[in-house]
């Protein structure tokens, strides 16, 4: 046997549609289930085809009883090709106790800077010797910068701005993020993140449902404040047309009476009756003085009053 020379859980990427959405590590735990149970019927199915008879007399037997065996259930009951459907039980109550009481102890990290290109299984290569990792979060980079790296002949490779990681631990956590803060992955020489810089911190009192949470709370306003704009962008165009159809009867209204005052022979006055009259509106304007006509009456009062006191002294 060939020994493998690369790392699969390493290479795992991400498809297009959890792209936008994030890395979500509970999505990619529910896919592998199914693979497993698909297996299983491929190598049962494998398992049959290699029985082989050696007696011909024996395979004409089983070839007519079988025909047999699918007239009679032909007559008796329709064949049912469906697949049976997993059914989900409800927890019960020593269960959601359980469940409560392990997501107490869990605790949740804070990653602000998630190293270029790294993907969410080297992220928990990285932080697995610390502690139990439970659940991952990574939220990734904007498409519009994805799409100008590529076409500025950058890496194509998906990138993640930040992420939570939940520790089943809360003490481990804890030490993870003290001992890993401010340090650089280290590793190899000639490791691709072997000089980048741990960025986390333990979030005290935060647990994985809070982040469930705020992420709901956002798409709840984000969703809000979208159907806002598109009634306000709606009202304005409702109150646009109507303006449009407006003015267009009262066009219709002029066009209207002067046609009817040229058959009649009469100039069409605007003060008639029913008429649309266009008001006028004048605007008193106050007269601006400007400062050599202020200069001038000053000095003439100064004139006068040398005149009083000249008389009085």
């Amino acid at each position: 046997m060939t020994s493998r020379k690369r790392n699969e859980f390493l290479d795992h990427g991400l498809s297009d549609e959890e792209e936008d959405a994030g890395y979500n590590s509970e999505e990619q735990e529910e896919s592998r289930g199914a693979r497993s149970i698909k297996r299983r019927r491929v190598e049962q199915d494998s398992d049959n085809d290699s029985q082989d008879f050696d007696d011909e007399d024996e395979e004409a037997l089983d070839k007519t009883s079988a025909i047999d065996d699918e007239d009679d259930n032909d007559t008796l009951e329709p064949a049912t090709t469906s697949t049976k459907e997993k059914t989900v039980k409800p927890l019960t109550q020593k269960q959601l106790l359980k469940a409560q009481k392990a997501a107490k102890k869990t605790g949740v990290i804070y990653i602000s800077r998630i190293p270029p290109f790294m993907k969410p299984a080297t992220l928990k290569h990285y932080l697995s010797p610390y502690g139990e990792i439970g659940r991952v979060f990574l939220t990734p980079e904007d498409p519009v910068a994805q799409k100008q790296r590529v076409r500025n002949g950058g890496n194509k490779k998906k990138s993640f701005t930040d992420g939570w990681v939940e520790f089943i631990n809360k003490k481990d956590a804890k030490d993870a993020a003290e001992t890993l803060n401010g340090n650089i992955i280290g590793g190899k020489k000639g490791n691709f993140y072997h000089d980048d810089m741990w960025n986390m911190k333990y979030l005290t009192g935060f647990k994985w449902s809070h982040l469930t949470e705020q992420i709901a709370n956002e798409n709840a306003e984000r969703a809000a404040r979208l159907r806002a704009e598109v009634a306000r962008t709606r009202r304005e165009n409702k109150s646009f047309v109507e303006d449009i159809e407006r003015s267009k009867m009262l066009e219709g209204m002029r066009a209207k009476k002067a046609a009817q005052a040229d058959r009649a022979g009469v100039a069409a006055e605007p003060a008639s009756a029913g008429a649309v009259r266009e008001l006028k509106r004048d605007f008193k304007q106050n007269e601006v003085k400007s400062k050599k006509i202020k200069d001038s009456s000053k000095s003439a009062q100064s004139e006068d009053v040398q005149k009083v006191l000249s008389k009085i002294f």
